[in-house]
């Protein structure tokens, strides 16, 4: 029964945390805890000798945060299921996790029972996101929806939007877009006329109030 285990690693920097959860799993028949990291470094170093099925990872960290450990993993083709653990219902890392592949994420304040139906679904493969990250996920994409409904904005025009919003210069916008410079600036301006706004800054602060920054 104990090679038939589901067998999880914690990664979090803060060991109360890691010990929490693996008192948690301590006696369960079904998962087992086979290591734990303090740190995004330190778990890319250990991940590729711990044989692991699912890894139990929190987002916010220092030094390396979650969503990089998760593109390191990627790259170096670790093939471990990834269940991150937050404390923030942020929609910007939900997006951000689904596009890099991650099977689930679930607030750090869920029960064990909520816990462990996690582990299992992603484990086989199934994708878990929690009702509460679900709702606040949906939620910013009908406000980004209807954002660019009511402004009748076009997709490229959201797409220079969210790159403005991001901080990057004219050049690097139309380097990532595969258009001139001219273009880029040509956008800016037709955004500025339908949104009734001034500047840039003012452009940015719009894009982050409806999740067009996304």
């Amino acid at each position: 029964m104990e090679g038939q285990k589901i067998k999880v690693f914690i990664v979090d920097d803060h060991q109360i945390v890691v010990d929490g959860i693996s008192s948690i799993f301590e006696n369960d028949v079904q998962i087992k805890v086979v290591g734990h990291a303090l740190s995004g470094v330190e778990a890319l170093n250990q991940l590729s000798e711990v044989e692991t099925d699912v890894l139990l990872l929190d987002i916010n960290m220092p030094e390396m945060d979650g969503i990089e450990v998760v593109r390191q993993l990627t790259e170096q083709s670790i093939d471990i299921q990834i269940l991150v653990l937050t404390m923030h219902n942020e929609p910007q890392f939900t997006k951000q996790l689904i596009e890099l592949g991650v099977k689930g994420c679930m607030l750090k304040n869920a029960g064990k029972k909520e816990m462990i139906h996690a582990i299992q679904t992603v484990y086989e493969g199934n994708r878990y996101y929690g009702a509460e990250v679900t709702n606040t996920l949906f939620d910013s994409i009908d406000k980004s929806n209807k954002a660019v409904e009511n402004a009748q904005l076009t997709k490229r025009e959201v797409e220079v939007l969210k790159h403005i919003a991001q901080g990057l210069t004219t050049l690097e916008i139309a380097e990532k877009l595969f258009i001139s410079t001219h273009t880029v600036e040509t956008h800016r301006k037709n955004l500025l006329s339908k949104l009734g706004l001034s500047n840039s800054a003012a452009l940015a602060r719009y894009a982050t109030k409806n999740h067009l920054d996304e």
